[in-house]
């Protein structure tokens, strides 16, 4: 009895639930049908209205096997079952699948781009074993302790042995130097280094050695350690080259150790390494010109190497005070030191690319909203048949999920084009902090993933939340998907976002003008010469041939002569640093009837080495007096330009004509002053010209300098030529660099060429997301209130009258999205401040054009919605319910 009781107990449970399954198909078929029946009532015809019931029905059937089986058997399971639907919901809309996904890939993809360079220069750890040990210690001023001066050799050696802080410490000097290739010299940059360079940074050789201390001692055999691309580019990848020989600078050196392809010294380009000798000579006593790298001790911290260094300069000062005083040192990680000039452009950089992925979100976001109430009846009928609230959440969340996930995917490939497009904006010159490779590497693709996932959470729950709160009741009593789910806090939250979206455009915009601002001042500063018709080169004469003075005045006079010969040429001259290429000498002076100068007491200025006809050849007008001419030379009485820095400074309302000064850096004292010329920018284009003395070459010469030739036409139809005169006067004679001024100009202002480029793209892209969302939310208004428009038209109102109040919507919105990014931009603009040239990051002209001009195309987008609404056919639209 008590099976049979069972048996029927079973059956007429499962009679029940066979009963409950066949009315919920009932119910399911007749919203069905009357979904049918109510899009064909908006003008689809019958196989478009299927095609749209049949995507509703794919949803409804999972919701009813949710409803039957009460529940999946794991998350899991329901996830998966999610994934899928949403797949096939995606690629059912493909209109709005492919729109988002192209949104979502820009503002993703941009970031990847962005966030590999920032990476690679400013999180990614040096290449050497435990980089965080590693420091650069720079000389500084007792009244600006973070400046970063080069080193005085015997400081050096005083910091390295009575310092304590430090395992180990190492200078160098870099620069072009001649080596033999093929039995011909190639000037190649390379780096003269202390024998502890290499332990320092910690690196072993791939091949034979590195430098051992008793390197640095004078007398010993000269030796090199060859770059690796060096090794392969021009001695054939030799595995036996360790002990062969080779010309440096016309001297034999043994080639002893060849680096590993990924070593490399960040800011200091070197395609091999020669030792340096220091003794604490005549010679050390003078100048400063190294640069510091260091290496602390276990357990010791920055403070205490700072403290450790200042009292070592301390010493210094009291040994040397003619040379020390007013001076310290100081300490910096050396990531942070090599990166210091790029690090507030890119972090600025990739805040706005952030901006741009929250325009594109936010987009997307309202595209969800818009697209939930087209699944208005959906969800209500999800609702209506169990599924709770948290259940359509999570199903809302998995559709985002899904999406962000694609277009992080597609964003991956836009991230990677873009990235060589970055790259291709760099010259190739250009010195980068660091020369390892960007890639989109494991911590880019981390990034992106993260915030793939964190934006898709943010962006795809507000949606969520605000389409799961339906009254299934309510809703399907209703006889169109305009009420409920699509009016009133929607419609807020679609403004909102959209209002959000503009207002970030506009901050993307005043960035990109403030740029655009600073960047055609700055190209617009007179540089004190004139580029055009101007060929550059670099040369370096060796020690060996040409160490006496009189010989190498001679020789550099020599090239001049022949160079001028040339056909094609105007003119030509010299400089021991080529304007705007960011080096300059600097040197301690005294007028003649005032004691001798010191290196710490006494005044100082720049100085420039040049040749005779050098500011005719670069155009640069003579104030008073004469520049340097051929009969100036070693034998006659040493003298001296200076510029109108040097006079507005030291001798204003003075004629410095005749003055006699004694020069700390030159012997030929004291130099008489025979002209003043007009201030050129040498450093940088924005910087303010400092008070420079010029010194003849012809009287202090220097073993390297850089040829200025200007051509009476092409000045690239003249570098082969002026070469080809080098080379008759020393066929051995290395020359480098070779290339116009106009090209050296350009260069010295790519940093912020690069920046104001890619906040320009960033600005259009983000103007054209937010014009796109302004579109959307009036032309889905417009949708919404169809039947409003119609009976308005029927009352008698004017199609002026309906465009007017559509654009009204738009105007009001973007009024709205305008004065708050005029609020936001008062903040964050003022970051931007050391990047701009001569423009303040609150200047009225610029916030009130930009802000006129995204009122403007924000306004704009709504044109169409406004031109359709106003075709409205009142008769349809009251037949429209």
């Amino acid at each position: 009895m008590s099976l049979l009781r069972n048996i029927t107990s079973g059956l007429r449970s499962l009679f029940r639930k066979e009963q409950a399954n066949r009315e919920l198909d009932e119910e399911l078929g007749e919203y069905l049908e009357m979904a049918a029946d109510e899009k064909m009532k908006q003008g689809m015809n019958r196989k478009e209205a299927l095609r749209a019931v049949r995507l509703e029905r794919g949803s409804l059937e999972i919701t009813k096997e949710v409803v039957r089986s009460g529940g999946w058997e794991s998350l899991v399971d329901t996830l998966w079952r999610d994934l899928l639907f949403a797949a096939r919901l995606l690629r059912k809309t493909p209109g709005f699948t492919l729109v988002a996904i192209l949104t979502l890939a820009l503002g993703i993809g941009a970031n990847s781009a962005i966030f590999s360079v920032v990476n690679a220069m400013l999180l990614r750890p040096l290449p050497y074993p435990e980089p965080d040990r590693l420091v650069r210690i720079w000389e500084a001023s007792l009244k600006d302790s973070d400046m970063r001066n080069v080193v005085g050799p015997l400081n050096f050696m005083d910091w390295r042995d009575r310092s304590r802080s430090f395992e180990a410490m190492a200078a160098m000097s870099g620069g072009d130097t001649n080596l033999n290739i093929d039995g011909r010299p190639v000037a190649l940059p390379a780096l003269t280094a202390s024998p502890e360079f290499f332990s320092v940074l910690g690196v072993p050789p791939l091949l034979g050695r590195t430098f051992v201390p008793e390197d640095g001692l004078s007398g010993r055999e000269n030796e090199v350690i060859l770059s690796y691309q060096l090794w392969r580019s021009q001695f054939g990848a030799d595995p036996s080259i360790i002990g062969k020989k080779t010309l440096v600078n016309d001297i034999p050196h043994t080639i002893i150790g060849v680096m590993p392809e990924s070593f490399s010294f960040p800011k200091l380009k070197s395609q091999f390494w020669i030792p340096m000798v220091l003794e604490r000579d005549d010679k050390a006593a003078r100048g400063r010109w190294l640069t510091v790298v260091a290496r602390l001790k276990p357990g010791v911290s920055l403070s205490q190497a700072r403290q450790d260094i200042a009292s070592v300069a301390k010493y210094t000062a009291q040994v040397r005070p003619d040379f020390n005083y007013n001076w310290t040192a100081n300490v910096f990680p050396m990531l942070e030191d090599a990166t210091l000039n790029v690090r507030r452009p890119l972090w600025v950089l990739l805040a706005a690319v952030g901006f741009l992925l929250l325009i594109a979100c936010a987009n997307v976001a309202n595209l969800l909203l818009m697209r939930g109430t087209s699944r208005y009846r959906e969800l209500a009928v999800r609702t209506a048949l169990g599924a709770t609230r948290s259940r359509v959440v999570q199903q809302l969340l998995v559709e985002s999920l899904l999406l962000f996930l694609v277009g992080m995917s597609v964003g991956l490939f836009v991230a990677n084009f873009g990235l060589h497009a970055l790259l291709a904006l760099i010259p190739q010159d250009a010195p980068l902090p660091r020369s390892e490779p960007v890639t989109i590497d494991a911590r880019v693709f981390l990034f992106t993933l993260l915030a793939t996932l964190f934006t898709a959470i943010a962006f795809g729950l507000v949606p969520a939340l605000r389409l799961s709160r339906i009254d299934p009741q309510e809703a399907l009593s209703q006889g169109s998907p305009r009420s409920g789910v699509g009016s009133g806090a929607q419609l807020l939250l679609r403004r909102s976002f959209v209002v959000a979206e503009v207002a970030l455009a506009l901050l993307l915009s005043l960035g990109a003008a403030l740029m655009l601002r600073s960047f055609t001042r700055l190209i617009a500063v007179d540089p004190g010469f004139s580029s055009e018709h101007l060929v550059t080169m670099h040369i370096w004469t060796s020690p060996s041939h040409y160490s006496d003075k009189l010989k190498r005045s001679q020789y550099f006079q020599h090239i001049l002569t022949e160079i001028r010969r040339t056909p094609g040429v105007e003119s030509a001259s010299s400089i021991h640093f080529l304007p705007l290429e960011g080096s300059m000498s600097g040197s301690c002076f005294a007028s003649l009837d005032q004691p001798p100068p010191e290196t710490a007491g006494s005044p100082d200025a720049r100085f420039l080495i040049i040749g005779s006809d050098y500011f005719k050849t670069m155009g640069t007008p003579i104030v008073a007096g004469r520049e340097f001419e051929d009969r100036d030379h070693l034998e006659t009485p040493a003298l001296a330009i200076v510029n109108r820095a040097f006079v507005r400074k030291f001798s204003p309302n003075q004629n410095v004509i005749g003055r006699q000064l004694n020069v700390c850096w030159t012997v030929n004292n004291p130099v008489q002053v025979i002209g003043v010329v007009t201030d050129a920018r040498q450093l940088e284009l924005q910087d303010t010209p400092e008070p420079t003395i010029f010194l003849s070459n012809a009287q202090t010469p220097m073993y390297f300098a850089s040829l200025v030739v200007r051509a009476q036409g092409d000045p690239r139809q003249l570098m082969r030529a002026a070469e080809a005169a080098i080379h008759r006067v020393d066929p051995d004679q290395a020359v480098s660099q070779v290339r116009t001024m106009d090209s050296v100009l350009s260069d010295s202002v790519s940093s912020p060429r690069f920046q104001m480029t890619l906040l320009l793209v960033f600005a259009s892209i983000a103007l054209a997301l937010a014009m796109i969302g302004v579109y959307g939310v009036v032309s889905h208004s417009v949708s919404q209130r169809t039947q409003e428009i119609g009976v308005r038209v029927a009352l008698g109102a004017r199609s002026l009258d309906v465009a007017r109040m559509v654009l009204q919507e738009a105007l009001i919105l973007s009024t709205v999205a305008v004065a708050l990014g005029l609020g936001g931009a008062f903040a964050l603009t003022r970051l931007m401040q050391t990047l701009l040239f001569e423009v303040s990051p609150t200047d009225p002209a610029i916030l009130f054009a930009t802000s006129a001009v995204v009122l403007v195309v924000a306004t704009a987008s709504a044109i169409f919605p406004a031109s359709r609404a106003m075709r409205v056919d009142p008769m349809v639209a009251l037949r429209y319910e």
